[in-house]
């Protein structure tokens, strides 16, 4: 399978790194509001650059002079569909900036110059631009043989207007995009047709946007299409993380759209999407083509509701006939569709190794052996622990958040020596080979596994070296690995047990647990909260007295009981020492908190234990 490039590098100035140290009164930039765990998304071929006059077969695109009223129709719909992400057809718009203030300024280009900064301003892009701030775009341009010189950038015919850009796909995001992707769909295409898809992320949402407009008159062209997307977004199958959305100009049932109705999870609509009635028709002629596919997951369907829904209000269904007046703004009918966030493969229960469901306890002994006590589902563990590493531990930072070659499994993520490495869970905990992800760590840098803290579709690392908080993007490749550390703490770190909490306040980031040694707050144990962005955002208290005298060892255990809170496991002091699961809890702010305690291991834990997590 093809890898699809993760880039957290080069965000825009509101996707920015945070940056975060332990310390009091700490300012943290981007602590902005949590993650969706819903996406609303939004197709339209809005028509734009149709050259049919009103009365002529076999169609006509309305108010297509109008470039400006058809910008704000589109945001109108996004406003009333509390959309998150556009998608559109037929679109005039460009690739780079244009100052999109200046639209009724800008001087008439000459045809064929390059670019074309005056026509440019002039179209619906950049009108969209005005309407709709704060958000993010992307346009794809493509050519049809079928194309006429006027369209979008040399449009003068009579009644027509001035159009400015060139004709393709748009996306537009509320928010930061990232990871823009234009792929041609009819490479080396001998009657030189091109027709590019354009993909991107919105910051804080994992899957890889794309819309696309499928050739409308030739079905092998259809297919030679659906095969080429498939082939740049993954390969032999589609890649994992994907929303496809677009004028796919074919029903579910064209076997010209296999490729991507057989593989893919369909919004059925249940309704007609796009309507044509030709001047010398009786009755207006209807078809669904316009679609949203995501992937399968493991059961049921990741979108909301029954069926798409499709707004016909925008949608003219005017008989064509010239001298009347259109009841629309296009002759297809937008789509809109409610996402639900997937979980990261592997991760639906975030510490189990075993795949029972139930978050599970790792732990180091006095002989340098790795354990595994199974969790039972209550907080409490189940022994004698499985031996899943028998010797060389001694030393090593263990932890296990996330499937890190995503065969759906939780797996091992480990500081042994100065390598960073994955052990592969090979099933029910046990271990594989290791595959070194890092290098070059010091001897006593520890690692916290916290999941996607990206939301990228791949667990990251978190690591404390040398006072500093490090964060390891993982990447999808041909197995484990990570991009380069990107520092997200700037000190203060070496003071500190960090451990993964899971999700420990449900806004659909993971988050980090880490108990003060010494200092002015020696023993309190702080919850940094995840953010958007793969950053941590103003910590709170989470518990206090976890001094290392009297509680040596701790560990977030995700959410051992099942009751939606992060817990935590923590070991004591007394004789040789007993296992405590501390249940957590809420405060009265609503902040997760460490809750009451029960004991779950009788003695040993202090002597023959070195490390858990």
């Amino acid at each position: 399978m093809k890898s699809l490039k993760r880039v957290l590098a080069g965000l825009s100035a509101a996707a920015a790194l945070v940056v975060v140290t332990p310390g009091p009164a700490q300012a943290v930039e981007g602590d902005g509001e949590p993650v969706r765990r819903e996406l609303k998304v939004l197709t339209w071929n809005i028509c734009g650059e149709n050259l049919v006059l009103r009365g002529s077969a076999p169609g006509y695109c309305p108010h297509r002079p109008d470039v400006e009223g058809k910008a704000k129709k589109v945001a109108e719909l996004a406003a009333t569909h509390g959309a998150d992400v556009i998608m559109l057809q037929e679109v005039c718009g460009y690739q780079g900036d244009v100052n999109a203030m200046a639209v009724r300024k800008a001087p008439r280009e000459p045809v064929g110059t390059s670019p074309f900064p005056g026509l440019n301003s002039k179209s619906h892009m950049a009108y969209l631009q005005q309407q709709l701030p704060g958000w993010t775009f992307a346009h794809a341009p493509g050519l049809r043989s079928t194309d006429k010189e006027s369209y979008c950038r040399n449009s003068t015919s009579p009644g027509y207007g001035e159009i400015g850009g060139e004709r393709g796909v748009l996306i537009a995001v509320k928010g930061a995009l990232q990871d823009v992707r234009r792929i041609e769909t009819l490479p080396g295409d001998p009657a030189g047709n091109s027709q590019q898809a354009v993909c991107g992320r919105l910051t804080g949402w994992p899957d890889l946007l794309c819309t696309a407009h499928l050739s409308a008159s030739s079905n092998s062209d259809q297919a030679k299409q659906v095969a080429e997307l498939r082939k740049q977004l993954g390969g032999d199958s589609w890649a994992p993380d994907l929303v496809i959305g677009g004028d796919l100009n074919g029903s579910l049932t064209d076997p010209d759209l296999a490729g991507l109705t057989g593989a893919l999870d369909a919004c059925e609509t249940d309704e007609h999407t796009a309507q044509t009635w030709a001047p010398t028709a009786s009755a207006p002629s209807t078809w669904s083509l316009d679609h949203f596919f995501t992937n399968k997951p493991n059961a049921g369907t990741r979108w909301l509701g029954s069926s798409c829904e499709v707004d016909h209000t925008a949608l003219d269904r005017t008989h064509n006939l010239a001298g009347t007046e259109p009841d629309g703004w296009s002759d297809h009918a937008p789509v809109i569709a409610t996402l639900r966030q997937a979980p990261v493969p592997g991760a639906l229960v975030p510490g189990d190794m075993t795949g029972d469901g139930n978050p599970d306890l790792v732990a180091v002994d006095s002989d340098g052996a790795l354990r595994l006590y199974p969790g039972r589902g209550d907080g409490s563990i189940a022994t004698p622990p499985q031996k899943i590493g028998t010797g060389g531990w001694t030393g090593a930072s263990v932890a296990h958040r996330g499937d890190w070659n995503g065969d759906g499994r939780e797996d091992l993520l480990a500081r042994v020596g100065s390598e960073l490495r994955v052990y592969p869970n090979v099933g029910a905990g046990f271990l594989g080979s290791p595959v070194r992800i890092a290098s070059g760590l010091p001897w006593n840098a520890t690692v916290a596994g916290v999941g996607d803290l990206t939301l990228d579709g791949v667990p990251d690392a978190v690591v404390s070296n040398s006072g500093k908080l490090y964060r390891y993007n993982g990447k999808r490749s041909t197995g484990p690995a990570v991009e380069a550390p990107a520092e997200i703490g700037s000190g203060g770190w070496g003071v500190m047990d960090i451990s993964g909490a899971g999700d420990a306040d449900r806004d659909g980031l993971p988050d980090l647990l880490a108990r003060q040694r010494s200092g002015t707050d020696e023993g309190k144990v702080w919850l940094y909260p995840g953010r958007a962005g793969g950053g941590f955002g103003a910590r709170t208290q989470y518990g206090y007295g976890y001094t290392t005298d009297i509680r040596p060892l701790m560990a977030g255990a995700a959410d051992a009981d099942g009751n939606g809170i992060a817990d935590m496991w923590t070991t004591t002091a007394d004789g040789t020492g007993r296992l405590l699961f501390y249940k957590g809890a809420t405060n009265g702010s609503g902040h997760p908190v460490d809750g009451s305690a029960e004991e779950v291991g009788a003695t040993s834990w202090h002597t023959a234990i070195k490390s858990i997590s």
